[in-house]
């Protein structure tokens, strides 16, 4: 099997850090910017793919480095962002069980 090269996008990373932070909706400032956050890799010594990255404050990613994003993202995101983001967990598990139906019809 072979293994897939991980996502690099330079110019999707630049925009990123034009975009408002995922938890606090605020756009970067000469005083903090906002850095694309790759999400999923942390404490392995690996960076996920550019297509798992989200705007974050920088004060922000400095945290879930430090403490953990998960517990960041425990402490600090919003309902509606865990919300969303259930809801395109739940999009995908069922675009996965009706293409398993389907192969086995």
């Amino acid at each position: 099997m072979l293994k897939q090269p991980i996502l690099r996008d330079k110019k999707y990373l630049l925009w990123l850090r034009t975009q408002p932070c995922i938890v606090t909706g605020l756009c970067g400032t000469e005083h903090e910017a906002v850095d694309p956050a790759h999400i999923g890799t942390l404490g392995k010594g690996l960076k996920s793919p550019d297509n798992e990255a989200l705007p974050l404050l920088h004060s922000l990613h400095v945290h879930a480095h430090q403490h953990g994003e998960i517990s960041m993202f425990r402490e600090k995101a919003p309902d509606w962002l865990i919300r969303a983001a259930l809801r395109a967990y739940a999009r995908e598990l069922y675009a996965d069980w009706k293409a398993g139906t389907e192969m086995a019809a």
